[in-house]
């Protein structure tokens, strides 16, 4: 089965052509941690995304998306910089999350930036040119940019999924956990990648190297064009993966038959499939083959040790649960001062809502007889992944006119 447009999964890929002075360089962990032993950093996880509260320049408080696959310190919008009149040291060029469009940023040096449970320090940022990205929308919370993993790779870095936190630890002071996995990891530019085999469902196996990706709301993407055994399965679904950097990112959605990374197995893995420009393809600083990303990720306490290449987990539950996809065939998008205002962006076809006659640009007023404007984006997804043959009553705003849809879920792929 096929059909034009996936549930949308946001995907963060920002890939750079260009360096910082300040950011990726060394980072004193005594200093950061101002003698401890480590700092925690709360977060929010919305939307399989990790959201860590920043204030920028002492003076704006924002949400900034903790990305493995980054470098840098990025700031999506520039009204704030250009409110206080920054100046911007140059203007570079970076690579779209198509892997081809190029995109310009601007340089801003030693910005005050605070993250919540570290003191504040001045850093290079990387400020976009134009806000190519709607990700409040896709999100539903306010999202100013993301801070690279790079910016912390002096340290042992510590996500733990279930408790909302970052912890931050001196090398120096680390001992490895005793009751964890220990699976090796390579560094490359600062961000942390693994070997992993992927066996598709026609039984082919293939050495994949895989990104680490807490930037990526995806359990998996595999680049088909990387290497030559990798291919698309008999069913999927064709369309849009989710936003990034300059557009919508373009591929499939399907299955594979089982990842295996060490001595872990993830069975009937939900894939995202993508082709990756050509000329990453032959840079060996560039090159992968995919990457994991927080749907996977989340299952485990990680720690992350990038000066010893190393990797530590522990599931967080020994049963394997599936990965689930929307059952419906709708991208809903958030709006409004509260986010809790839904609009569908776009109906899948050969989909149960579109079998409904549900339509793009149709406004999400009711779910289950309860007002939208009581649910959050997370929450009315997560009705939307419920078991297959389950009844779903929506109510939906077309042309000023109130209209009562209903319809069953069911497995797309």
């Amino acid at each position: 089965m096929t059909s034009n447009i996936g549930k949308a999964i946001l995907l963060l890929c920002l890939l750079f052509s260009g360096g910082l002075r300040g950011q990726t360089g060394y980072i004193n962990p005594i200093e950061l941690l101002q003698g401890k032993k480590k700092a925690v950093i709360p977060f929010h996880y919305q939307h399989n995304f990790i959201l860590l509260d920043a204030r920028l320049f002492g003076l704006f408080p924002v949400k900034l998306i903790f990305d493995t696959g980054a470098e840098h310190l990025i700031l999506f919008k520039r009204e704030y910089t250009d409110a206080l009149q920054v100046p911007y040291d140059k203007r570079i060029p970076i690579m779209g999350s198509d892997l081809s469009r190029e995109i310009y940023a601007l340089i801003v040096r030693n910005a005050l930036v605070q993250i919540e449970g570290l003191p504040a320090r001045p850093n290079d940022l990387l400020v976009m040119e134009d806000n190519y990205f709607d990700l409040d929308e896709m999100v539903g919370a306010p999202i100013a940019g993301l801070i690279g993993g790079g910016f912390f790779k002096n340290f042992i870095v510590n996500i733990d999924y279930k408790k909302h936190k970052l912890v931050l630890i001196d090398p120096l002071q680390f001992e490895p956990p005793k009751d964890f996995i220990s699976l090796p990891i390579h560094v490359k530019t600062n961000k942390p990648y693994v070997n992993a085999e992927a066996n598709l469902l026609d039984g082919t196996d293939v050495q994949v190297d895989l990104l680490l990706d807490t930037g990526a709301g995806v359990p998996l993407l595999l680049h088909n064009n990387s290497n030559a055994a990798l291919h698309l399965p008999d069913n999927y679904i064709r369309g849009k993966l989710g936003m990034g950097l300059g557009g919508f990112l373009e591929g499939f959605i399907g299955r594979i038959g089982k990842l295996s990374v060490g001595e872990l197995e993830f069975p009937f893995v939900l894939t995202s499939f993508q082709d990756i420009d050509t000329s990453w393809l032959m840079d060996k600083d560039k090159f992968r083959n995919g990457l994991v990303g927080n749907q996977l990720l989340s299952r485990f306490n990680i720690y992350l040790d990038y000066t010893h290449s190393q990797m530590y987990l522990k599931p967080y539950s020994t049963k394997q649960q599936p990965f689930n996809l929307d059952r419906s065939g709708m991208i809903i998008v958030a709006y409004g001062a509260e986010f809790n205002q839904f609009v569908i962006k776009d109906v899948a076809e050969n989909s149960p809502a579109q079998e409904a006659g549900i339509e793009g640009g149709d406004e999400l007023v009711k779910i289950q007889g309860v007002p939208t404007h009581l649910f959050t984006l997370d929450a009315i997804n997560t009705i939307l992944q419920r078991k297959p043959g389950k009844s779903i009553r929506v109510v939906i705003r077309r042309d000023h006119k109130e209209i009562h849809k209903t319809f069953i879920l069911r497995d797309l792929i």
